[in-house]
């Protein structure tokens, strides 16, 4: 069995929210204050003994608007079927626990601290005529020492409180994030490390007649040894200079005082200390680093797991249902240790029968490129109110959302996953792209970085692969485990032609003047089949926007800022060639004219009118060719060029003009309106 959901009402953000999990390991994500944390601790109310009583005014919703009566918290955790998995003793916990008896069985714990009736009537007479939040507040605060909570299992209507020795087979386990892991594990009256090695005397021994045998010699060696060291210290020990004033006091009436004990092997225990073992040489625990610290840590903490659940450790103790939670897994580790501990707990998950669930909050990519998509639960703030998200469950059962599916998990390395951060996404073909958007945006407000906007780049034709998980699909049902976000997808145009009337002719790359020139002869599309499939796909889901331009990126700029010598660089292959056209562009530049292969291309360029057009439309041309060999390099120092301008005083700057579609992209990912604030 499995925890698949949990219900909460009225508890910390949680106005009243569902969240949906999965057998195994569970990685939650999303921006800060968006409900991570209230969701462990929620669980916690259920599974967690220690916390359960021990609630505040401010772990209520604030946001409650019924100020005329107590407020109280709910959390419902329903448990299912894990099918053949399920072994006997689960069934037999759930047992009275069931509120689904088809397969998959269900069952549910409700979680209730609310005022009992008695005192909810004192809470109504004092609270009076008020109506306000302050008095409101003022009068929960008064009354919450009288605040009680129970646990019901099964339908909340039957009232059947659960026995506390059967939520103890649940073993809570929960790391914080600002976890002080050296006194954790080695200071306190309890340290974890003491505890652990405790936990492995003598575990190698069977819990039958022999092992008992056995253990019994081990103790009495032990003892005997003990014994030889206690003597030798007490021997040590010349104390009659603490007690010469015993019998001059008249304290020695009552007896003489002297030196003796035990020492027991817990003593020795205690005396233990952990030691690192690196180079040659030994340092204690504490002079090792801090991510070091917290991975042995997080290795002894599921050690423990291990031993809550043995039957051989605990007898009737044992617990069935281990829980781990961890808070910011990324806490002081190396990149390339997230991903080793991520991929660690995801295989004793799956190899060991005892493990079940694992929950973990993260803010860090590494960690989700390390997962699969199934595991990964996204909070968000939309309007204000949280919701949750589930990537892995938006892709329809067919070949093609399969095919979708799996290609966006093999895509999603450390710096892809970001998308699953961000409060926006700008969708991109290609490297240039990515390079300059963030500099574009600068000179239009600077609002990527404002607005946590993430810039993706992928293929043209590979957008559609990552769509279903923003709500472009059909299915309404899966709709709903979609993303809400504002996205952008930044596409060339790149227009095309294709000769009338020829069997199998094929579409070939055309310029934007060209489109509707000779339609006796050609037929013309304005726009790539990938942008018309995108458009298609996209047209239904109000976040998903797509951009283009008349041509391509290279194209788009030059024609939003012909003339211009801001975008001529050192690797432009032809820059001299261009540099003589800036200087006359009324005449054509031959060496230009000669790359151009096709005719009609050349015809339909001179015919464009009027004729300041048709400069911009010639340097647009001259400009791709000048940079189509060579576009990586360009890009850089194109891009070096424009941020270098943008540092210079307003007076020498240049003008540079960020093509429209490009600007309308931006903001629109940004969350801005044409009047300039957040939608």
């Amino acid at each position: 069995m499995y925890i698949a959901r949990v219900e909460i009402k009225n508890f910390r953000c949680f106005k009243e929210q569902i969240v949906r999990f999965n057998e195994g390991v569970n990685v939650i994500i999303g921006e800060n204050n968006a409900g991570k944390t209230a969701l462990l601790k929620a669980l916690g109310l259920v599974f967690d003994s220690r916390t359960r009583g021990r609630l505040t005014m401010h772990d209520f919703h604030q946001g409650i608007e019924e100020f005329d009566v107590p407020p109280s918290i709910t959390v419902k955790v329903t448990l299912r079927s894990s099918g053949d998995r399920d072994t006997i003793d689960d069934k037999a916990l759930v047992a009275t626990w069931l509120t689904k008896l088809d397969s998959p069985w269900e069952a549910t714990l409700t979680y209730n601290y609310f005022l009992p009736e008695e005192e909810a009537i004192k809470f109504n007479r004092r609270l009076g005529a008020a109506t306000g939040k302050q008095e409101f507040w003022g009068t929960v605060e008064y009354f919450l020492p009288k605040y009680i909570s129970r646990i019901y299992a099964g339908e909340l209507t039957a009232q059947n409180r659960v026995e506390p020795e059967w939520l103890n087979k649940f073993n809570y386990q929960f790391l914080d994030a600002i976890r002080d892991v050296e006194s954790e594990l080695f200071s306190g009256s309890n340290p974890l490390l003491k505890s652990m090695l405790y936990q492995v005397l003598d575990s190698d021994l069977a819990d039958d007649d022999e092992g008992n045998k056995a253990k019994h010699l081990r103790n009495q060696k032990f003892n005997r040894s003990s014994n030889i060291l206690k003597r030798r210290l007490v021997d040590r020990l010349k104390v009659d200079s603490l007690f010469n004033l015993v019998k001059q006091t008249g304290a020695g009436d009552g007896g003489e005082p002297v030196i003796e004990g035990n020492i027991a092997e817990q003593d020795i225990i205690s005396a233990l200390k952990m030691y690192i073992r690196s180079s040659g040489f030994e340092l204690p625990a504490n002079y090792n680093g801090l991510g070091y610290n917290n991975l042995i840590y997080i290795s002894l903490v599921l050690a423990n797991l291990d031993f809550q659940t043995s039957i051989k450790q605990r007898g009737q103790n044992a617990a069935l249902f281990p829980l781990l939670l961890i808070e910011e897994l990324e806490a002081h580790l190396h990149p390339a240790l997230q991903y080793k501990l991520l991929k660690y707990i995801n295989s004793r998950i799956k190899d060991n029968p005892k493990s079940r669930q694992v929950f973990l909050t993260t803010h860090s990519t590494h960690v989700t490129s390390a997962c699969a998509l199934d595991q990964i639960i996204c909070m968000s703030i939309n309007d204000g109110m949280i919701s949750a998200s589930y990537p892995g469950k938006v892709f329809s059962d067919n070949i093609e959302g399969r095919k979708s599916k799996k290609y966006v998990e093999r895509y999603l390395d450390a710096t892809k996953s970001n998308m699953l951060f961000s409060k926006g996404l700008l969708f991109v073909e290609g490297l240039a792209e990515q390079i300059l958007l963030p500099c574009f945006s600068e000179y239009i407000g600077s609002i990527l970085e404002e607005n946590h906007i993430a810039i993706i780049s992928v293929g043209g034709s590979t957008f559609k692969h990552f769509m279903p998980i923003f709500g472009a699909v059909d299915n309404q049902e899966l709709k709903k485990y979609s993303l809400k976000r504002n996205i952008a997808c930044v596409v060339d145009a790149d227009p095309s032609k294709k000769v009338k009337n020829i069997a199998n002719a094929r579409w070939k790359q055309s310029w934007p003047y060209e489109m509707n020139y000779n339609t006796d002869n050609y037929d013309y599309n304005n726009k790539s089949s990938v942008v018309n499939n995108l458009d298609a796909m996209c047209s239904e889901v109000s976040g998903i926007r797509v951009f283009t331009g008349e041509k391509t990126l290279e194209y788009d700029i030059a024609l939003s800022n012909a003339l211009s010598d801001l975008l001529l660089t050192s690797s432009c292959r032809h820059k001299d060639k261009l540099e003589d056209y800036m200087s006359d562009p009324n005449q054509k530049q031959e060496g230009f004219e000669a790359l151009i292969e096709d005719e009609i291309t050349k015809e339909a360029l001179d015919a464009v009118s009027p004729e300041e057009k048709q400069k911009e439309d010639r340097f647009a041309t001259y400009y791709l060719l000048s940079v189509n060999e060579g576009k990586g390099e360009h890009v850089f120092d194109l891009e070096r060029q424009l941020r270098e301008n943008l540092e210079k005083t307003a007076p020498e700057r240049k003008n540079f003009i960020v093509p429209s579609y490009i600007a309308q992209a931006i903001k629109w990912a940004s969350g801005i309106t044409e009047e300039g604030t957040p939608d």
